[in-house]
């Protein structure tokens, strides 16, 4: 899933669940779950990109995930809430940067990009932008219902 939809994922959990043991754990759990979903993220076919570009494209989906995650939930939600279950959920990804920018190639590096290789389901852009919003709207309805 691209930083976006992970960072919206987990400010959907801060807006739904407003107990932050529960929210700040689900919002960790959710990362490699919905990674389980075909998706294409900018992290596609990262060995045939140049470093600097894989950088500058997955920063700036950060940046802008987080933004808007701000921009739909930060006026009825904590802040500081909100910014720890986006900074939880998107920690899975930030750990493998050392390890596919600066060949960190060791704990606890190796770990998360090891699982994270396990994890993530690929798809093509189109599909894979079709089953991020799917994701999204599919846990806005679940949360919903629970709470």
């Amino acid at each position: 899933m691209t930083a976006t939809t992970h960072a919206l994922i987990a400010g959907i959990i801060a807006q739904y669940v407003p107990d932050p043991t529960i929210g700040i754990s689900l919002s960790a759990i959710s990362h490699p779950i919905v990674d389980l979903i075909p998706h294409w993220d900018l992290g596609s076919s990262w060995k045939n990109k140049n470093k600097t570009s894989l950088f500058f494209q997955t920063s700036a989906d950060l940046i802008f995930g987080t933004f808007l995650t701000f921009l739909i939930f930060g006026n009825t939600t904590n802040h500081l809430y909100l910014f720890i279950c986006i900074l939880i959920s998107e920690s899975w990804d930030i750990f493998q940067v050392p390890y596919l920018l600066l060949n960190w190639k060791f704990l606890p590096f190796s770990a998360f990009y090891n699982f994270g290789h396990l994890t993530n389901s690929k798809t093509g852009m189109f599909w894979g932008v079709i089953s991020q919003f799917a994701t999204i709207g599919g846990l806005v309805l679940i949360l919903r219902t629970i709470y």
